[in-house]
């Protein structure tokens, strides 16, 4: 089994803890604040896409066609999923990453089922 890179794990445990709607501390609540537009995630390859997932965490799933998927994690790294044959509802794993499509609700977490995200169908 292969073990998630010390960077991936702390980039979802920070996602999953929250810690992007803490304001800082040394911000003027009243004084507006500048920002600078987000930068776009890269492509995900339109042309291949057969359908996405919107998860939790700023986090992004793409099932491809040609049966594989594709995470996307807020930075901008990318793991690829392969299929599970004959799995029913539908699991992909990869990069000791877990995305299950079941009739309700979609999910991606770490193979050992620890910090789970909930996705949704893209639009």
């Amino acid at each position: 089994m292969h073990k998630l890179p010390a960077a991936v794990t702390t980039l979802l445990l920070a996602c999953l803890a929250g810690c992007g709607d803490r304001a800082t501390p040394d911000a003027d609540p009243v004084a507006p604040q500048a920002t600078e537009p987000a930068a776009s995630p890269p492509p995900m390859d339109d042309e291949h896409v057969v359908r996405r997932f919107d998860c939790q965490a700023d986090t992004g799933v793409v099932l491809l066609d040609d049966g594989s998927a594709r995470v996307s994690l807020p930075g901008g790294e990318r793991h690829p999923l392969a299929r599970v044959a004959g799995s029913e509802p539908a699991v992909y794993t990869g990069d000791s990453l877990y995305f299950s499509i079941g009739q309700d609700a979609a999910h991606l977490s770490q193979q050992d089922g620890m910090r789970e995200l909930a996705c949704t169908p893209a639009d």
